[in-house]
């Protein structure tokens, strides 16, 4: 069946390298076995002729419990051939850990996909994840967007477990004798998601033993539908977004527009910026109606420390308190060794010295660490934010990339741009954060002055 739903979706092609992101459970694990099966031509229907690789990330929380999860991910890429990309995760923050934890393994399986080839990545969610998610979304969030979760195929991110529910899995893999780990703070309830699988999942299940599939039908419609307000929405965004990167809203078109389209295009905007956030319909309905007095300026501040700012017919989003610009962040001299803040991270540089090394992989699966040859040019290592007509060659290219173009296809928000630590050693870019090393500083067998470089993020106090 998981052949035949892959299929159905069209998830997976021949030739394609696919990213499994294992954790130890029982779904990643399931999951893990079945594409198995299915690269190697076992179901025997024309699913076979991809490649498969896993990631897990470590990220200490529980211990033991953590290191035993990835050494039975490790035992499963040795006992089958394949590559296991294995890393730890720095120092979570004091709060919303699942969302951070989040980010980070997808950032990481981002950059394993650029960096090492894959052209897929494996997700294990199930029906039950899936219901959990929209019933989540319902309660916490306002518009038809959030509900249309987790489809099977977005971007290069996969989930070919969607038509099984947790105990279709759980019973698989006790039939199949395959072992997986139970994290135990799956059946506590700290979390929401929790309170929702545990409490409120149940009691659906009494009113309406098939409410999953009612769910899901839901979600189908609204996934089509979206499409269609896709449409509608690129055409009233064309008249009202101007300037650079159509950052600007022209205030008078805007108004004129039906409401629920004007809704449609103000989400637009604020999803472009990074700023779409906690906004219900009345703040939706509040920045559409600044658009209607055209004299003098008038602002509306926004949750997460966004303002919209009306000045005559423009209509702009601005950090709170920066007067319409945008706030940069450094420059600041990095020892070597040493340690710097910069914004939300603290910005680390180690020295390894040569011959006593360990083999140096400047691919790491890790995004926000890295290793570089810091021999070739003089002058120290500076810390610093992006600054219009940056170039540089990014690792295994010919010639130079601007990164505004890098930050464009990597989807980094505009105002995410200006806090990302930019490394560099004189005039020239050592490192991206997260993102790219320059080809320029390249790790090789002839290197002599070999840097360690991590980007840990921390908790900033009063931060807006």
């Amino acid at each position: 069946m998981t052949g035949n739903y892959i299929q159905e979706n069209r998830l997976i092609g021949s030739g394609d390298r696919v990213l499994l992101m294992v954790s130890g459970g029982a779904d990643s694990v399931a999951m893990f076995h079945l594409l198995n099966m299915l690269s190697s031509g076992v179901e025997g229907i024309g699913t076979n002729g991809f490649s498969l690789g896993i990631c897990h990330v470590n990220y200490g929380c529980r211990g033991n419990g953590s290191d035993a999860d990835e050494a039975l991910v490790r035992s499963l890429g040795d006992q089958h051939r394949i590559q296991v990309h294995s890393l730890r995760a720095p120092e979570p923050p004091r709060s919303n850990f699942q969302a951070w934890a989040r980010d980070f393994r997808y950032l990481a399986a981002e950059n394993l996909c650029r960096w090492q080839g894959y052209t897929r990545i494996a997700v294990g969610h199930n029906r039950d994840d899936r219901v959990e998610t929209f019933i989540y979304r319902l309660i916490t969030y306002s518009g038809r967007r959030s509900l249309a979760v987790m489809p099977p195929r977005r971007g290069k991110i996969v989930r070919p477990l969607l038509f099984l529910t947790a105990a279709e899995i759980r019973e698989f893999c006790r039939q199949a004798g395959i072992a997986y780990h139970q994290d135990e703070s799956n059946s506590g309830m700290d979390y929401r998601r929790n309170r929702i699988r545990h409490k409120v999942m149940p009691a659906l299940a009494e009113i309406r033993p098939d409410f999953r599939q009612r769910v899901e039908d839901t979600i189908s419609l609204l996934e089509d539908e979206q499409e269609v307000l896709a449409s509608l929405t690129d055409e009233a965004w064309g008249e009202v977004a101007s300037g650079e990167e159509q950052e600007v809203l022209a205030a008078a078109s805007l108004s004129l527009l039906d409401r629920a389209v004007a809704r449609l295009v103000v989400r637009r905007w604020l999803a472009r910026a990074g700023a779409g956030e906690g906004m219900t319909r009345r703040l939706l309905d509040a920045i559409i109606d600044l658009c209607s007095d055209s004299s003098g300026t008038r602002s509306l501040s926004l949750p997460g420390g966004w303002e919209v700012e009306r000045c005559y017919d423009r209509l702009t989003l601005v950090v709170a308190g920066t007067g319409g610009r945008e706030e940069s962040l450094g420059p600041v001299e990095l020892p070597v060794p040493g340690k710097v803040a910069f914004g939300e991270f603290d910005i680390v540089a180690e020295v390894d010295a040569a011959g006593t090394r360990k083999a140096v992989d400047m691919h790491s699966d890790d995004p926000l660490r890295t290793a570089v040859d810091a021999g070739c040019s003089p002058g120290p290592l500076t810390v610093r934010c992006w600054r219009e007509g940056d170039r540089f060659r990014p690792l295994g290219m010919n010639g130079t990339r601007s990164l505004q173009d890098l930050f464009t296809d990597g989807k980094v928000p505009r105002y995410q741009r200006r806090h990302l630590p930019i490394i560099t050693l004189g005039d020239e870019i050592v490192w991206v954060c997260g993102m790219r090393v320059s080809e320029d500083f390249r790790v090789t067998s002839k290197s002599e002055r070999i840097i360690r470089l991590a980007a840990v993020r921390r908790e900033i106090e009063n931060a807006v």
